[in-house]
């Protein structure tokens, strides 16, 4: 079997940091589950390892750039001074160390594509600067964009995230700590209501029937007149698939602290 060098410089230099960038983001927010070609997955494979590229070269020129500053009184003192580096003959006449410095820059894009990714999941979760034109700020409305956007039938961004996922993720309160979820769910055919602390959700197509959901501190009743009783258990997993109504309550973490040291 014969191996193509190049291909495999390629996918360690653009495809690999974009692959970690990837996953990591993918931690902490789901990606559309909407079918994508092989093309597109790679196109944003490689995007997104080129970004990582521009980044670190970025972060480079800044940094070479502020200490000949510092130092030197000068910024392109070292930037001059890499322009002035004959690196084709220090590739020729250090081959081992430029095999190391190689492999040391390729490790980091991969560590350095994992922590952007991070912020990429960062940025879906707590919305896009688009989206909250749209819902918050009220630039929009005073440069009188919102009303000639609504006139052409704009009304918002659409999300592909699953609806689960929206109902189900918790919001930032004011304090910088995530809310806590709360459900009451009806159970089809009569089997009863359960109430509880949503732990754990499974993150599935819209059209998947079978979402399942993991609550603790249940509480159960049979019927809508009846008192609740606690349940005896560490949790209940409990598919949406056999569910009725679904209600759903976020509070504050610091809401429910305080509400539970006055009691």
């Amino acid at each position: 079997m014969r191996i193509d060098f190049s291909t495999v410089f390629l996918l360690l230099v653009l495809v690999i940091p974009g692959l970690f960038s990837q996953k990591s983001r993918n931690r902490l927010a789901p990606r559309s589950f909407a079918p994508q070609g092989a093309t597109a997955e790679l196109a944003e494979l490689v995007t997104l390892g080129i970004v990582v590229h521009l980044l670190i070269a970025f972060a480079a020129f800044s940094i070479a750039g502020f200490v000949g500053l510092l130092r030197q009184d000068h910024f392109s003192f070292y930037l001059s001074t890499v322009d002035r580096w004959d690196w084709r003959y220090f590739l020729l006449t250090h081959k081992a160390e430029s095999m190391l410095l190689a492999s040391t820059y390729i490790l980091f894009t991969f560590g350095f594509g994992y922590l952007l990714g991070f912020v990429y999941g960062l940025a879906e979760i707590n919305s896009p600067i688009s989206s909250r034109l749209f819902r918050e700020s009220n630039l929009l409305q005073r440069w009188g964009i919102q009303k000639l956007l609504e006139r052409w039938g704009i009304q918002g961004l659409l999300n592909e995230k699953p609806i689960i996922y929206e109902v189900l993720n918790p919001r930032i309160d004011e304090h910088g700590s995530s809310n806590l979820i709360f459900v009451e769910v009806e159970m089809k055919d009569g089997a009863g209501i359960y109430a509880g602390q949503v732990r754990k959700y499974a993150i599935v197509k819209d059209e998947e029937p079978h979402k399942l959901i993991y609550l603790d501190e249940i509480w159960f009743k049979q019927q809508r007149k009846d008192e609740y009783v606690q349940i005896q258990a560490d949790g209940v997993m409990i598919d949406l698939a056999d569910v009725s109504t679904l209600k759903v309550r976020q509070e504050s973490r610091f809401e429910v602290t305080q509400g539970t040291s006055s009691s």
